[in-house]
């Protein structure tokens, strides 16, 4: 990502728009990768790229709000959440892909069961992303470039990008730390999804606004493996709790099936086993990613200099 580094002792009004725009034209050409089905990578760094703009936007919103209206932030919020249903999908499939090949032949017939309800989730997300992205996504970039291509100076006491900047970091910093203190088992589903997303604010501003020989910057390496653990782990909840839905459906259908007079001549394919099967799967691959992130959030913590 090619971002402009303003001076810290440009204007913050500038800077912080200097930035935007830098992190604008990454959206777009994030954007256009998503015409080309033979490139998986697209819609993954789409949201990135999105989701470093949001960032970047809310930290210094103070800043930004002279020209930059609530009315476009929330068309990119808009356009962040039509993102997240298809790039989870994909994210869940390709997790259960990798997963059947260690399960039992019988129990794969749940996986190939799961894999294609969701599938046609997915269709249906994607459908609705195009929609979104025909819809609203020209016109929401073309209002934030107009945004940060102007903005209105005073004469005289104008904050630094360097004493905004400053003051943002340290806002963050005690976000993530107040929002880890509240983890403190594989449990706090709440608490590990809230300092997650502190985690990832954090590190799309540090990514910027970071020296590169400060120790902010050398703690990015156990940021990102922090951000990865908890991203982890809530992966593994979310998909757990859906699946664990399937199986009270399918049981409650089977228990009504027996229940009927008339029996289907066509033997039906029981996915339930091999639903129970991922399931475990899953709470191991929580429980083993809670366990790697309490040393990441440990380095974290010293590298930033942080409580923990």
């Amino acid at each position: 990502m090619g971002t402009s580094s303003p001076l810290v002792t440009d204007p913050a009004k500038r800077a912080a728009r200097l930035v935007a725009l830098s992190l604008l034209r990454d959206v777009v050409a994030a954007r256009d990768r998503l015409d080309d089905p033979s490139d998986d990578k697209a819609l993954h760094d789409f949201r990135v790229a999105l989701r470093r703009l949001r960032s970047w936007i809310r930290a210094f919103r103070p800043v930004l709000c002279d020209t930059l209206r609530g009315k476009v932030v929330r068309r990119l919020k808009r356009l962040a959440d039509a993102t997240g249903a298809s790039r989870d999908l994909e994210v869940r499939i390709e997790w259960i892909d990798r997963e059947r090949r260690q399960l039992r032949v019988a129990e794969r017939k749940g996986a190939a069961w799961l894999i294609k309800r969701l599938r046609r989730e997915k269709l249906t997300c994607d459908a609705e992303l195009r929609r979104v992205l025909d819809q609203d996504f020209d016109k929401t970039m073309h209002r934030v470039e107009r945004a940060m291509l102007r903005y209105e100076a005073r004469v005289e006491g104008e904050p630094s990008y360097e004493d905004v900047a400053s003051e943002i970091v340290a806002r963050h910093l005690a976000a993530l730390s107040a929002a880890m203190a509240d983890v403190s088992s594989v449990n706090d589903r709440a608490q590990a999804h809230a300092a997650r997303i502190a985690t990832k604010r954090l590190r799309y501003v540090l990514e910027i606004v970071a020296p590169s020989d400060s120790d902010q910057a050398r703690a990015m390496v156990s940021l990102k493996e922090l951000q990865d653990r908890l991203g982890e782990v809530h992966d593994a909840q979310t998909l757990g709790s859906q699946i664990a839905s399937f199986v009270v459906e399918l049981s409650a259908a089977k228990a009504e099936r027996g229940k009927s007079r008339t029996k289907s001549v066509v033997a039906r394919v029981d996915p339930v086993p091999g639903l129970r099967a991922l399931l475990r799967r899953l709470r191991r691959h929580e429980r083993e990613s809670f366990r790697l992130m309490l040393p990441a959030w440990q380095a974290t913590a010293s590298g930033l200099h942080l409580e923990h």
